[in-house]
């Protein structure tokens, strides 16, 4: 493909294939992304539609994927290029020199004067047959015979109307204006746009390949006579893999053997090194900073840690943002538009005014070259390949290109309190038995509460799993389990039905607090977060929490402030735990004892006021409002159904990552603006100087060729 009018065209036939939903194809990874009616659709159909509309295509193997045969397929096309390059200024020399030098080199006998002119035919036509010329020149008739208007039928338009014409003046009227040199100085100028096009596209694939390379090529395998190496490929979930000192994690794995320190900084953004033991999980990418450990392979592949950012980076790139859609609609109907321009200028110019033919066929081609919409094809998705591979590279990922382009408009951010402000695994500080039953201990009420809770998703339920353990308590399985998000659980634990929750949610259903609200209030007004636990329909004790606030969530919170963004809290913690919060992060809107129906609503009711809503959140209980923003955020740390919720997942627990969103997002946006100004504004600036004469067909070239490189080094500008 080489311009939005072929992603347009190309889009429009898999739409229309059997089993299809939508389709979406990008110019510059030249991938496209097939959502199926069901599971059941078939790829070689897609593949013949594909075919069909004058392209061809080939299923993206998994291992592709992983390990992306993008850097490859560039690197080859690159090359490719390269020697089209060195054959069209080869041929494209000569035939200058010739047309430039014919009054010297013809002399005194009679038709001397026609052997140059028929020198720069020859070497014209060999230009044209050479990988130089051939390829533009098929492409352009492929796309007039299946009625697919692109860049290359308006290049093999203009350089065909010169060669053309030049052989009619040789062979039949005998006229000195010859135009082979016109055709040549086209093909040189876009041979040499298309090679500084491509490598500047392959550095803003580079990404990719920066995530690639930090996983290594080949791995220790331990097996039963020793120890072998083999490619990372060839590992599988369950092998044993022996990993060094300064060795790179080839694949996620759990340690078995040893213990280690790590930096997780190409995952996560944040050097610091960890500590890991037996049974501690190491994702891949993860480098030993010191020790030998031996690790069990748990997730390989595509299936990694590293695996799923490439994929996620990959997704990215190959989406689509609303301007990107709007442009690639225009480039669509562009090419015919500018067909239609030339034929009614050749007809004006031929029949309204006495310029020659010669001046008519240089307009023509002119505007035929000079129209090529190649700069609005690459305007959007080169700046987003380069800001989600950028992103990427810092510990942050984003889901699709539409939610970056949302991220920088938001005005509004609503936050989960636990977890999100405030670290993810609060800390069991105190406990307090408010039966009047004096056997019952702090520890009996820990047991059973954690007995209870511990197949929750909540960072709560985990904190008290932990400190059971920590303690050396039994941890007795649950006979019946039950939760409701965002507001606590029931359980039977050796036939005693548990309830463990907020206030709120052991009231509604009929529990009696009294004896343990005075305890809680005291709590609450420094911070700490109260657990009820009932046994048997009395509240047999309060558990208190304390959770400190996340990395940088303060300075984040201000900064956001500055900006002129709005922030609140939403969670489902009581009003004074929340407001202990809310003091030592300078925030003021607060919303507490929410369920997730109520952040989801709040969620309305903000985009309803005209609010453009970011939310961040890590838990079950957010999703519906992550999904519902115009943006979510969440961290690596959140559950599934969060992560799957969010558009934007940042490596590292630290909030200051959200500005450096924001301000990735606006500096893209500001970008692709920039970049779809200039594309509009150069055509409706070229088009009219090159249909007055103002622009000779080699300079049309040339400034077609700078459009299309302008575009794309623009975009290089966020990489820095």
């Amino acid at each position: 493909m080489t311009c939005g009018s072929c992603v347009a065209h190309v889009e429009r036939v898999l739409s229309k294939a059997p089993g299809v939903s939508s389709a979406q194809v990008n110019l510059t990874t030249e991938i496209a992304t097939i959502i199926p009616v069901d599971n059941d659709v078939k790829k070689q159909p897609l593949i013949e539609a594909v075919r069909g509309a004058g392209y061809d295509a080939a299923p993206c193997r998994q291992d592709d994927r992983f390990a992306t045969g993008l850097e490859h397929t560039q690197q080859s096309k690159l090359r490719r290029q390269r020697q089209a390059l060195v054959q069209a200024i080869g041929l494209a020399i000569p035939i200058f020199a010739l047309h430039w030098l014919a009054p010297i080199l013809q002399g005194n006998q009679h038709g001397s004067h026609v052997w140059p002119s028929v020198a720069e035919a020859i070497l014209c036509t060999m230009l044209l047959a050479s990988p130089a010329g051939a390829p533009i020149l098929a492409g352009g008739f492929r796309a007039l015979i299946l009625r697919s208007a692109n860049m290359d039928l308006l290049i093999s338009l203009g350089v065909c109307v010169a060669f053309l014409s030049g052989l009619w003046a040789l062979l039949i009227t005998h006229s000195p204006a010859m135009h082979f040199h016109t055709a040549a100085m086209i093909m040189a100028f876009i041979n040499l746009g298309r090679y500084l096009e491509m490598r500047a596209k392959n550095n803003a694939t580079s990404s990719i390949s920066a995530l690639v390379s930090r996983i290594p090529l080949t791995a220790l395998r331990v097996e039963k006579d020793g120890s072998q190496e083999v490619r990372v490929e060839q590992i599988r979930t369950g092998d044993h893999i022996r990993v060094g000192q300064d060795a790179i994690m080839p694949v996620d794995g759990r340690i078995i053997e040893g213990q280690c320190s790590v930096d997780e900084s190409s995952l996560t953004g944040e050097p610091a090194v960890k500590p890991r033991e037996v049974g501690d999980e190491i994702p891949a990418g993860a480098r030993i900073v010191e020790g030998l450990v031996t690790i069990q392979a748990t997730r390989v592949g595509a299936d990694s840690a590293m695996g799923r950012i490439i994929q996620a980076v990959e997704d990215a790139q190959a989406g689509k943002t609303k301007m990107q859609r709007i442009a690639d609609r225009v480039a669509g109907v562009f090419v015919p538009v500018v067909v239609a321009i030339t034929i009614l200028t050749v007809a004006g110019l031929l029949l309204l005014t006495d310029n020659t033919l010669t001046t008519v066929i240089n307009r023509a081609v002119a505007i035929l070259v000079i129209a090529c919409p190649c700069a609005m094809g690459l305007a959007t998705p080169t700046a987003v390949m380069v800001a989600t591979g950028k992103a990427a590279l810092s510990g942050i990922l984003v889901r699709d290109a539409a939610g970056l382009e949302r991220a920088g408009t938001i005005d509004c951010l609503l936050f989960d309190k636990t977890g999100t402000l405030t670290a993810g695994a609060p800390t069991v500080s105190t406990i307090d038995v408010v039966a009047p039953d004096a056997a019952m201990s702090e520890n009996d009420i820990l047991a059973l509460a954690a007995a209870a809770d511990q197949y929750a998703q909540h960072p709560i339920a985990k904190s008290l799993v932990d400190e059971t353990k920590k303690r050396n308590l039994t941890l007795t399985e649950p006979d019946t389990f039950s939760s409701t998000p965002g507001r606590g659980a029931a359980a039977t634990v050796d036939s005693r039905e548990i309830l463990i929750g907020s206030a709120r949610f052991l009231k509604e259903n009929h529990i009696d607090l009294t004896r343990a609200q005075t305890i809680v209030d005291a709590w609450e007004n420094k911070g700490q977060t109260s657990i009820f636990v009932a046994v048997d329909n009395n509240c047999l004790g309060v558990i208190g929490l304390t959770n400190p606030l996340v990395k940088g969530a303060a300075s984040a919170i201000a900064a956001l402030h500055k900006r002129g963004i709005s922030t609140a809290m939403l969670t489902g913690d009581v009003t004074s735990t929340a407001q202990a919060t809310a003091n030592q992060l300078g925030m003021t809107d607060i919303m507490s004892e929410m369920t997730p129906t109520d952040k989801l609503n709040e969620v309305h009711r903000r985009q309803e006021n005209g609010q453009r809503v970011g939310f961040v959140g890590d838990g079950i209980n957010d999703a519906p409002a992550l999904t519902a923003a115009h943006v979510g955020l969440t961290f690596a740390g959140a559950t599934d159904v969060a992560a799957g919720s969010a558009d934007i997942t940042m490596m590292h627990h630290d909030l200051r990552n959200i500005l450096s969103v924001i301000e990735l997002a606006q500096r893209s946006m500001r970008v692709i603006k920039q970049n779809l100004f200039w594309a509009f504004f150069y055509n409706s600036l070229a088009i009219p100087l090159a249909a007055l004469g103002k622009v000779p067909p080699g300079l049309a070239a040339a400034a077609m060729m700078f459009s299309s490189i302008s575009v794309v080094l623009n975009s290089l500008r966020l990489r820095s």
